[in-house]
């Protein structure tokens, strides 16, 4: 839906009670601060259209242990492969780091090139 650019702008995926399989946690259309809203404490992958660019998040919450952040981080290449059409990724590990600045910030040098 976020690819397809049918309103959708970002979703959430996450592993929920399993260890390898994802799923879709949340999906909306009002950018990034509704979606930090939904980005629980927990290893997830968040994708957003953002002012023209298309940035993958990979969120690692903070009370991770290591072994899961360890997986996280190892599903992002996979997981970056499957949304191949992203212009940057970004970590994070607190929601509250999700922000429109930050974005900005992190996209700034896409701006340029375009």
């Amino acid at each position: 839906q976020v690819l397809s650019n049918d309103g959708i702008d970002w979703m959430v995926i996450g592993y929920g009670s399993t260890r390898d399989r994802l799923s879709l946690y949340a999906s909306g259309d009002g950018g990034v601060t509704e979606m930090a809203l939904h980005v629980p404490d927990e290893v997830v992958f968040c994708f957003i259209s953002f002012e023209g660019s298309r940035v993958l998040v990979t969120h690692v919450a903070e009370k991770i242990s290591g072994v899961q952040r360890a997986r996280g981080l190892a599903h992002q290449k996979e997981v970056a492969g499957f949304f191949n059409h992203h212009d940057v990724t970004v970590n994070t590990a607190k929601p509250s780091e999700l922000t429109p600045t930050m974005l900005r910030d992190k996209t700034r040098h896409l701006a340029i090139k375009k």
